[in-house]
C-alpha cells in the first residue's frame, strides 16, 4: 500500500516537472537503509527499530498527514490529470474513521489559492517570482 501511495506521489511530482525521490531511495540516501521493497528498506533502518505502532486511530499520522499531505497530492494530481486512486482511498477511509471530510477541510488547490494556476505560474510562485 505504501509503495502504491509513494508511486502516486512521485507521479504527481513528475507532472509538475519535479524529480522526487521515492521513499525507498530516500531511506537509502538518508540512512543507508537498502531493500528490494519499501518494506525491506524500512526494516533495514536501525532508527525505526523499537518504534511501536499507535494504539488507536486518533493520531497525527491521520489527523495531520491526510489533510496536509495526501489531500494536496490528490488535489494537485487532479489539476494536472494524474490519477491518485490509492491516495484517494486512504483519504476516504480516514474521513470515515474520523467522521470528517478531509477532502473538504484539507489543503486543496482551491483552499491554497492555487486553483486554475498554470504549471508555469506554479513554478514562478515556487521560486518567489510574481505570476501574471
Amino acid at each position: 500500500m505504501l509503495e502504491r501511495i509513494d508511486a502516486e506521489r512521485v507521479a504527481v511530482a513528475e507532472a509538475l516537472g519535479i524529480r522526487a525521490l521515492t521513499a525507498r531511495e530516500w531511506l537509502y540516501l538518508a540512512y543507508s537503509a537498502a531493500g528490494n521493497t519499501l518494506y525491506d528498506a524500512m526494516r533495514a533502518n536501525p532508527g525505526y527499530r523499537g518504534i511501536m505502532a499507535p494504539t488507536n486511530l486518533n493520531v497525527r499520522y491521520i489527523t495531520e498527514d491526510v489533510p496536509c499531505s495526501l489531500v494536496p497530492i490528490a488535489s494537485i494530481g487532479e489539476a494536472f490529470n494524474v490519477l491518485t486512486p490509492t491516495i484517494r482511498s486512504i483519504i476516504h477511509l480516514a474521513s470515515a474513521i474520523h467522521h470528517r471530510d478531509y477532502l473538504k477541510e484539507g489543503r486543496t488547490m482551491e483552499r491554497l489559492g492555487l486553483a486554475g494556476m498554470s504549471l508555469k505560474n506554479l513554478h514562478l510562485l515556487a521560486i518567489g517570482e510574481e505570476t501574471k
